[in-house]
C-alpha cells in the first residue's frame, strides 16, 4: 500500500509539471494517479496454453510457481482455472503449487512432488525460469518430457530455447510494450496516428510459441 502511495505521488508531480508517468507491465493505479499502463493479456495467455495442454489430453495438470499476492500470479492463475471450467475440468487444489518465480523453487518443489504429492501428466511453470528448474528434477527422477510428462512455461526469454526439449510458452510482447511505454512518455499520446485509451491502460496482445515440450497425454502419470 505504501509503494501505491508514494507512486501515486510521483504521477501527480509529473503530471503537475506536464510529463505521464508510464507503467509497463503493471496495472493502473486507478483515477486517483493521473499515469498511462502498457500492459499485456496475462490472463489470455495462461487461458491458451492451459486449453492447448487440454487439447493434448492433459486433465491433471500441474500448476507450478508465482507468488500468490502477486496480480501476475492471479492473472495467471485466472486464465488457468477459465481454461479449466471450460473444457469441464474440475481444478484440483492439490495441483496448485505457488512460489518463487525462480529456477531453484521450480526444481525444488518439483523434486519434492515428485515423491509425495498429486498425479499429474502436465505441468504449466508460472514462468519459463520454473520450468527450467522443474525439467532439471523430471530428468533426475528419470521421467522424459514430453514422452511422460508434458511441461509449458510463461514469458518466452532464451531458456526457453536453451531447454532440450525446446520450451512451448507463452510469448510476452516486452520489446513492444517497451517501444510503446517510450512513444507514451514522450509524445503523451498525442501524435496524430495514436489515440490513449479511455481506461488510461495499453493492452497488448500475447500468442503460445509451440515447440518441443507438449505430447499426447500418456498412459501413465508420474507414479512410475
Amino acid at each position: 500500500r505504501g509503494y501505491t502511495t508514494e507512486l501515486a505521488r510521483r504521477a501527480r508531480e509529473l503530471d503537475a509539471g506536464g510529463s505521464k508517468l508510464v507503467l509497463c507491465g503493471r496495472p493502473p493505479l486507478g483515477e486517483q494517479a493521473p499515469t498511462v499502463a502498457v500492459e499485456y493479456d496475462n490472463e489470455g495467455g495462461a487461458f491458451a496454453i492451459t486449453d492447448h495442454l487440454l487439447m493434448q489430453g492433459h486433465e491433471r495438470i500441474l500448476y507450478l510457481g508465482g507468488p500468490p499476492k502477486l496480480s501476475t500470479t492471479r492473472d495467471r492463475l485466472a486464465g488457468h482455472q477459465r481454461a479449466l471450467e471450460l473444457r469441464g475440468v474440475a481444478m484440483d487444489p492439490e495441483l496448485v503449487q505457488p512460489g518463487a518465480f525462480s529456477r531453484s523453487f521450480g526444481y525444488r518443489r518439483m523434486a519434492e512432488l515428485l515423491r509425495d504429492g498429486p498425479d499429474f501428466t502436465a505441468v504449466f511453470a508460472a514462468n519459463d525460469m520454473v520450468a527450467a528448474g522443474a525439467a532439471q528434477a523430471l530428468e533426475e527422477a528419470g521421467i522424459r518430457v514430453p514422452k511422460d510428462v508434458s511441461l509449458v512455461g510463461y514469458d518466452d526469454i532464451p531458456v526457453a530455447q536453451e531447454l532440450r526439449p525446446r520450451l512451448t510458452t507463452v510469448h510476452v510482447p516486452l520489446e513492444e510494450m517497451g517501444r510503446q511505454a517510450v512513444r507514451l512518455a514522450v509524445t503523451g499520446g498525442d501524435e496524430d496516428d495514436w489515440r490513449e485509451p479511455t481506461s488510461g491502460a495499453l493492452r497488448l496482445g500475447t500468442h503460445i510459441v509451440v515447440r518441443d515440450s507438449v505430447g499426447q497425454r500418456p498412459g501413465r502419470s508420474t507414479r512410475m
